[in-house]
């Protein structure tokens, strides 16, 4: 844990002087603080007890000044704090997203979004804790109890070892628990982020789950969710509630000796009254440093789980370019793949030893039955995964070569299910474009070249929408591109979905376009319209199609069939028509007929 915590000392450090600060305000809060009750061993003694009434309104103006003054510092360096810890909250939860940003994608098979979002959130505050607010408290309290234990001392030492004679029991109490303590936060973090997933799969998919009537089956589940962490909340409560009530009650019983013992001693004369009322003062002054130093504990093991959780997160494996990698601009020859094999996990290989090339400039189509290795192909390309034999090489150079983010940025990928923000039509259809609105300050400085910027931005996103025959859409909306179209484009229609999806992708001009089932859920005659726009687009660029649609690959350059992840036929649709094997049972299955006399619809 040790090293853990000092692995995030870089997260602390841009704040380590206003840390400095809110630690020196806090000293001189305390010392205020502390001095308050020396002033009431005068009161009583010299004003109340011997009749000095003429110092008792400098007395009380010292008090009430002292207290204000405590008061001050105090709240000074609560907002320093609040200030500090926030912007270090800030640093770890961006670089925690960050590196998920990069996570392979194999984790996020794995990993439900209320997780994360529970790490994110829930057990990164408690962190921050551990790694602020605890060492702060601990010094703080540690400084406190020591000064006013010197004081005490300083009255009675007697009278200070029977007031703590019992706080090493509290302690044992505390000692104690502390497993079940981690064990149960992790427990109760674990248990919120189900209830989280829950909530955002339900919503999600509400469209499933009105159209399955699951309502009352979802709403049993989240109820029995919520009442497992309940019942997990009560049980946490209770050993927390029992970890500090005991060292509270011993405290107590501390206090109560202490004030037990110095009224026998002021009875014969060993002390005076104002003493042993200046000593109860201060008896609060260690009992407080002391509950916070076992409240802290308590926050330490919170902490511990919190920890774990969430450097379980910092430990998956990121994305890392090679060291020495370039820049992809471009292809000019072609993608070639070289024996290239890959399984996901423990599974069946997906692709074995499949060699193939696709040349630039043209139209390449991938087809074969599901499960064939066509998406597995797109994803290898994109480096959403590695590989695990043989090369790809584009332009005869390997692709791990190349950077993954200049290489994607080349690469636009309409999917048959299309995700989109929840946000508006145009934000959706921007987004990844990297020519985006100019910035203020080029306003000021150019207004004239930022409006004509401006509207060759808007010229460029009319062309995008114009070329995935969105603009009858968009016409239709009262709010035309201001439209909000939803959490996951829930207010769009399937087809409405992939057009968006595909006027992203004409946005970005990508040097390579890929087609994964990207108009399946369009008519024939928008997708026809569609075919042509990126006929237009991709001129002289390389478009690859993933379809089991024979209209959408008749006018392929080249089709490669895949079969049991290895390419069994390529050739034209012509070459393809005169074989026997994969292709003509293809186009059967897609109602074309073995001689292509027709033309199917498909699914």
């Amino acid at each position: 844990m040790t090293r853990r915590l000092v692995s995030l000392w870089r997260f602390v450090r841009p704040e380590r002087r206003t840390l400095a600060v809110t630690f020196l305000f806090s000293l001189l809060g305390t010392g205020a603080s502390l001095y308050a009750p020396l002033l009431t061993r005068r009161l009583v003694d010299d004003v109340i007890l011997r009749g000095d009434w003429p110092a008792f309104p400098r007395l009380l103006a010292t008090m009430v000044l002292f207290g204000a003054a405590g008061s001050v510092l105090g709240g000074f360096s609560s907002y320093l704090y609040t200030r500090g810890s926030s912007r270090i909250l800030v640093a770890m939860r961006a670089a925690l997203f960050e590196h998920l940003e990069r996570a392979e994608m194999r984790f996020f098979a794995r990993t439900r979004v209320g997780e994360i979002v529970a790490r994110l959130n829930n057990d990164m505050v408690e962190v921050q804790g551990v790694l602020v607010d605890v060492p702060l408290a601990f010094v703080t309290s540690v400084l406190r109890l020591g000064i006013a234990s010197a004081i005490l001392i300083s009255m009675s030492w007697s009278l200070f070892l029977i007031g703590n004679v019992l706080v090493p029991l509290g302690a044992l109490g505390l000692w104690l628990t502390r497993d079940v303590i981690t064990r149960m936060s992790r427990e109760l973090r674990e248990k919120n982020a189900a209830v989280g997933t829950h909530i955002i799969d339900t919503f999600t998919g509400i469209r499933l789950v009105r159209g399955s009537a699951t309502e009352g089956q979802e709403l049993r589940r989240f109820e029995r969710e919520n009442l497992s962490l309940v019942a997990s909340v009560l049980r946490y409560q209770w050993i927390s509630s029992l970890s500090r009530g005991i060292p509270s009650f011993v405290l107590a019983c501390s206090a109560t000796l202490a004030l037990l013992y110095g009224g026998y001693m002021v009875r014969d004369g060993v002390l005076t009254v104002g003493t042993l009322v200046a000593f109860t003062a201060f008896q609060v002054q260690v009992i407080s440093p002391i509950q916070n130093l076992l409240g802290q504990y308590v926050a330490l093991r919170k902490g511990k789980a919190s920890l774990a959780r969430v450097f379980e997160f910092f430990d998956v494996p990121a994305e890392e370019d090679a060291e020495g990698a370039v820049a992809f601009t471009g292809i000019a020859k072609g993608i070639v793949f070289e024996d290239v094999t890959f399984a996901y996990g423990a599974e069946g290989r997906v692709l074995d030893g499949l060699s193939l090339e696709i040349p630039s400039g043209g139209t390449f189509a991938l087809v074969g039955e599901s499960g064939a290795g066509k998406s597995t192909l797109v994803d290898l390309l994109l480096r959403f995964h590695e590989p695990q034999g043989g090369v790809i090489r584009l332009d005869g150079i390997p692709l791990g070569r190349f950077r993954r983010a200049t290489l994607r940025r080349k690469i636009a990928l309409v999917s048959t299910d299309p995700y989109l923000f929840h946000g508006t039509l145009e934000e959706n259809i921007r987004y990844g474009d990297g020519q985006g609105w100019p910035s203020a300050e080029a306003g000021r400085d150019a207004p004239d070249l930022v409006a004509s910027a401006a509207a060759l931005v808007d010229s460029r996103v009319a062309d995008a929408i114009a070329g995935a025959d969105l603009a009858d859409l968009v016409r239709s909306l009262p709010e035309g591109l201001s439209t909000v179209v939803g959490e996951r484009g829930v207010a769009l229609s399937d087809g409405q979905r992939q057009r968006v999806a595909l006027a992203r992708a004409f946005l970005r001009a990508p040097e390579i376009l890929v087609l994964d089932e990207a108009t399946s859920s369009l008519d024939l005659l928008s997708e026809e319209r569609i075919r042509r726009s990126i006929r237009e687009l991709m001129r002289g660029k390389t478009t690859l199609i993933v379809t089991h649609r024979v209209h959408a690959v008749r006018d392929a350059d080249r089709i490669a069939v895949l079969s049991r992840g290895r390419v069994s036929h390529i050739g034209t649709h012509e070459d393809l028509m005169g074989q026997r094997g994969a292709y003509r049972s293809f186009l059967r299955v897609c109602g074309d007929g073995a001689d292509g006399a027709g033309e199917g619809r498909g699914a």
